[in-house]
């Protein structure tokens, strides 16, 4: 049976605009597929990805003692924006759970801008921050920009020699804005494996070769429910969360990252599950999570 759904679900990625997928299963690589030759070495462009990866540097940063908390007030490292509306009482915490209250114009607006954090900060606060969810890649620049001040080297020198070299991760590109701060919300280009890397840290809790990159705690709390968006889905420090409900009892405890246009890093700790997908659809770029309960967690739950 479990030969049968592995060889289903090939057939589905291979007729999708799916360009790689590998799978790891109980320590075991049990699936990979590249769309072609190239898609192996290709560094691709992953998006909101991005944003996963940016919140295990957050961990290291506290770990390390350069940030004290994720309660910090971010008026500790963007002393003007007392002046501006962000106030005092945006923390950390609300740019990862994207609960800031600062409005959102999108990224087209942020763009065009010399200065993305001036920009975002300049926002008016629409909400008690806390209160309501509202997905910011203007957030994520401002992590970036504070792990920028906080270490003292910039996000992406902070990355490679914490979390990066560690993992052998070497092949890679992460955009910056016109002031040189890593792009938080979307800059990151990695290849496939190493996308994969991150999931197996994660599932781990933290830990690769018997080294402690990310503290456990970390891993448990930024992959917990914040914020809950409906009976499936739920926020937690730039990571995603999925859950059984009624319609679908039998779903394990999932966290996930997630980017534009079919980027996935699947993480499902009681099955020892970690997939990757990395993809070219513009239509509906939710199908690799209709493939992935379908078949995948199918699988692992008969193992």
């Amino acid at each position: 049976m479990h030969e049968n759904l592995m060889k289903d679900f090939e057939r589905e990625v291979m007729k999708d605009k799916i360009d790689s997928c590998l799978i790891q299963h109980d320590n075991k690589l049990i699936f990979e597929y590249y769309r072609n030759n190239k898609m192996k070495e290709r560094q691709h462009k992953i998006y909101s990805v991005t944003k996963s990866v940016l919140s295990a540097l957050v961990g290291i940063a506290i770990d390390k003692g350069y940030i004290p908390h994720v309660n910090t007030p971010i008026t500790t490292y963007f002393p003007d924006s007392r002046k501006e509306s962000a106030g005092d009482e945006i923390t950390i915490k609300h740019l990862l759970t994207m609960t800031s209250g600062l409005y959102w114009p999108g990224n087209e607006a942020m763009i065009p801008n010399k200065n993305w954090v001036k920009f975002v900060l300049s926002q008016p606060v629409e909400y008690k921050p806390g209160e309501e969810m509202v997905y910011s890649c203007g957030s994520s620049q401002l992590i970036s920009a504070i792990l920028q001040k906080a270490t003292g080297t910039d996000t992406v020198t902070f990355a490679q020699k914490h979390l990066f070299m560690p993992l052998g991760i070497t092949q890679y590109k992460w955009n910056r804005d016109s002031k040189g701060i890593a792009i938080g919300g979307f800059g990151l280009n990695m290849k496939t494996e190493d996308l994969l890397k991150i999931g197996i840290l994660y599932m781990n809790k933290g830990k690769w070769n018997s080294k402690q990159i990310v503290s456990s705690d970390w891993v448990e709390e930024s992959t917990a429910a914040s914020f809950q968006i409906d009976n499936t889905f739920s926020y937690g420090y730039h990571w995603w969360g999925l859950t059984g409900n009624d319609q679908e009892p039998q779903i394990p405890e999932t966290f996930f990252a997630l980017g534009k246009n079919g980027q996935y890093i699947f993480v499902v700790p009681s099955y020892q599950l970690t997939a990757v997908f990395t993809s070219d659809i513009t239509d509906d770029s939710s199908r690799p999570i209709d493939y992935f309960k379908k078949y995948l967690l199918s699988y692992a739950s008969i193992h």
